[in-house]
């Protein structure tokens, strides 16, 4: 073969393997899905602005913000409308907590007693998903003792927050465990209203906004010491510029905070992007602003 024919056939092999690589990483970019989770505590079944108008409303929230799968809390007779007016599957776990999804909802997990979690397995166009919405009830009412202008006792006011609001997420987390343990082959996706502010937004730096405390909520430590991400604050980590505020913007002199999350663990996901949505064109109809978190699926 002469120096030519060589030449020729190095270029000829060489276009291939370029052209092997593009498909790769063509490929690739297919296999990675993006979804959209939402957790949404919609205030007395989204009434409270409006027997009719106010679940209307918390459609149009929905609707516009793109969501695949919405978390609900406080449902309270309204989720299957919202899910029918959606085109969405939808399972109601108690008056409290549903979920509602654009996939199909294939399966239905041992969860924890019915009024506080609830969750599901969704197949995700052949991934399946694990979604749970939760509710946590509040042992203090430190927003309403803030907005008093009192003072807490923070060895107290962490020991409540431990024995209460943590017990009862243990509690949660324990009967999520298989499907947690499985979560390198079935992402699992953890949202709802905790109601408590997260050890990442109470720390020094955030003195002057949280009334000179600093406080290590045990329920978000115990998500984190689970190997849960924050997909909010992983997304904005600084407290300072991006806070992230849900709590109220039905109350304006509410004291501010963060108390709805939405935490997942697996391998295979990454969330991208995350949001609060606390507006609507005509009446936002929450006592909180819904989360949006954007996730990347890589499908093995």
């Amino acid at each position: 073969m002469g120096s030519k024919q060589i030449l020729t056939a190095m270029v000829s092999l060489m276009r291939k393997r370029l052209l092997t690589v593009m498909l790769l990483m063509a490929c690739h970019g297919v296999m990675a899905q993006q979804l959209k989770v939402m957790t949404f505590n919609i205030w007395h079944g989204g009434r409270e602005t409006g027997e009719e108008e106010g679940p209307q409303r918390v459609v149009d929230v929905i609707r516009d913000s793109g969501a695949d799968i919405v978390a609900m809390q406080e449902t309270y007779g309204s989720g299957e409308r919202i899910a029918e007016a959606l085109g969405f599957h939808f399972y109601l776990r108690s008056t409290n907590l549903s979920i509602m999804s654009r996939y199909p909802i294939v399966d239905t997990l041992d969860a924890y007693e019915p009024f506080y979690s609830g969750a599901v397995r969704i197949n995700v166009d052949g991934q399946e998903i694990v979604v749970a919405s939760n509710w946590l009830n509040y042992p203090i009412d430190y927003w309403d003792i803030f907005e008093k202008g009192q003072s807490i006792d923070s060895a107290e006011w962490h020991r409540l927050q431990e024995e209460k609001n943590a017990g009862t997420l243990r509690e949660l987390l324990r009967a999520l465990s298989p499907a947690v343990e499985n979560s390198k082959d079935i992402p699992v996706i953890i949202c709802g209203d905790f109601n408590t502010g997260s050890h990442l937004d109470w720390i020094p730096e955030t003195r002057h906004l949280n009334e000179g405390y600093i406080m290590p909520f045990p329920a978000t430590l115990l998500m984190e010491r689970s190997g849960f991400i924050d997909s909010f604050r992983e997304i904005h980590p600084d407290p300072l510029t991006v806070r992230g505020i849900t709590w109220s913007p039905a109350l304006p002199d509410a004291f501010k905070d963060r108390i709805d999350y939405i935490f997942y663990q697996g391998s295979i996901l990454k969330a991208i992007d995350s949001e609060t949505i606390d507006t609507h064109p005509v009446k936002y109809p929450s006592d909180h602003a819904a989360v949006l978190t954007t996730f990347e699926i890589q499908k093995l």
